[in-house]
């Protein structure tokens, strides 16, 4: 190995360092925003030591900076995590799960309503998009203890047998925002509670400005039922259809397409809705000296049922997988430690999933609001490797505290870009 011979020596400092000096990004928005102050007003029916927002603040920052289960809460006082935050001190594992069975369900409401006011500040800076699609889908959290309420048996790809939880997410693909949760057991069907919500989560979008919504979601969410109040909302959607055979009757011969021989294509009436499929085929190759029988192998069938009057086969079926996106959404949510742990309480499974959105939003404002070129999209690892989990030293001089970073470092240089960029976000929703 190449380098100085001589042995680097171990020393302890007196000065207080932290690995966590990017956290200053939350607290920036957190205060900018007034996030504290309108959780406190809305829940100020909740009683114990500590105040609703610092229980969120604390958990925001535990997932932000890589923790993912009530265990890890001791490290943010003892890495400078709390003097960044000015928390007098940080509630301990067993605190704060009895805190999540106290507040459960009144928090989670007020929550849901914070996720939403965090999407219309974004939008306040960054314009109100005027067409989105809203996708939603389900997630398996699968679980292995016996006392985490709601843990049930049903479906689960990955662990069959197993228990688990089973919410319901939704985002809008273009905005990347995250517009909630609804927590559901373990043996909830894919589209249990989907209609009710989706009424909810379009009156939100039009009252905001919204002038187009269209709606994706899969195969596991088709019903008539949703089919019918899709229809009544006067909503676009693209839904995707089991490839159930009586709807293969329906659809009579296929076309084949003129620019790629593989795909033929048809469509009918579902619903009174327009039902498409398109197929993808393979021409079997004989052996030399047999017959030439134009004999087909069908690959992958798709069904799609849309309201979008003139739209082919094919263009419905790449605007349904645009939504596919939502895949990646759920990917960030694992990485921020989405489902890592539970409580034996229904109401407190609820509020660490909706804790959970709230540090995605949080991450996603920052990403977009505050920084520039590929960060903007940049996933939670990153960011929590390269930026939130920066080090930096902690230093008092005339009843000042400061956060002291490298000079010159490049990653230094955007932390202080985009504090400037949160700092000058509008100011919170007078309602």
């Amino acid at each position: 190995m190449q380098g100085d011979k001589a042995a680097l020596r171990l020393r302890r400092s007196a000065g207080e360092l932290t690995d966590g000096a990017g956290l200053l990004l939350v607290r920036k928005l957190w205060d900018r925003w007034g996030l504290g102050d309108w959780i406190d007003q809305q829940a100020k029916e909740i009683g114990g030591r500590y105040r609703p927002s610092l229980m969120l603040e604390t958990w925001v920052a535990l997932l932000l900076y890589g923790g993912q289960g009530m265990d890890d809460l001791p490290r943010l006082a003892k890495r400078g995590v709390r003097r960044l935050f000015g928390w007098k001190s940080v509630p301990d594992p067993t605190t704060y799960g009895r805190w999540l069975r106290r507040a459960g369900e009144k928090v989670t409401k007020q929550l849901d309503a914070l996720l939403w006011r965090m999407v219309r500040m974004r939008w306040a800076v960054a314009g109100v998009p005027s067409a989105v699609m809203l996708v939603l889908d389900s997630h398996v959290a699968v679980r292995y203890g016996e006392k985490q309420a709601g843990a049930e048996k049903g479906y689960n790809p990955k662990k069959p047998g197993r228990r688990s939880h089973h919410p319901l997410v939704a985002f809008l693909a273009e905005t990347g925002d995250c517009m909630g949760v609804r927590w559901r057991a373990g043996n909830a069907h894919t589209a249990e509670g989907a209609c009710g919500w989706i009424e909810e989560l379009v009156e939100r979008l039009r009252v905001a400005g919204v002038e187009r919504i269209t709606l994706r979601m899969d195969k596991g969410f088709f019903s008539k039922e949703m089919v019918l109040t899709l229809e009544r909302l006067k909503v676009d959607y693209v839904l995707k259809v089991p490839a159930y055979k009586a709807f293969r009757s329906l659809l009579g011969p296929l076309r084949q397409s003129k620019k790629d021989k593989r795909l033929w294509t048809g469509s009918a009436s579902l619903y009174g809705a327009r039902l498409l499929a398109v197929e993808r085929r393979r021409e079997l190759k004989t052996e030399d000296g047999e017959l030439e029988l134009g004999a087909v192998e069908l690959q992958k069938r798709a069904y799609v049922l849309t309201n979008l009057p003139g739209l082919h086969a094919l263009s419905a079926w790449r605007l349904y997988n645009r939504g596919a996106v939502v895949e990646s959404r759920i990917k960030e949510l694992v990485q921020l430690g989405a489902g890592a742990t539970a409580v034996n309480d229904l109401g407190g499974n609820h509020l660490l999933w909706g804790m959970t959105m709230l540090a995605y939003q949080v991450q996603h404002t920052i990403r977009t609001q505050g920084l520039s070129g590929e960060w903007r999209r940049a996933e939670p690892n990153r960011l929590r490797n390269w930026l939130f989990r920066m080090p930096a030293k902690l230093t008092s001089h005339a009843r000042k505290r400061y956060v002291q970073i490298t000079r010159g470092d490049a990653l230094g240089e955007m932390l202080l870009r985009a504090l400037r960029r949160l700092e000058a976000l509008g100011p919170p929703l007078s309602s």
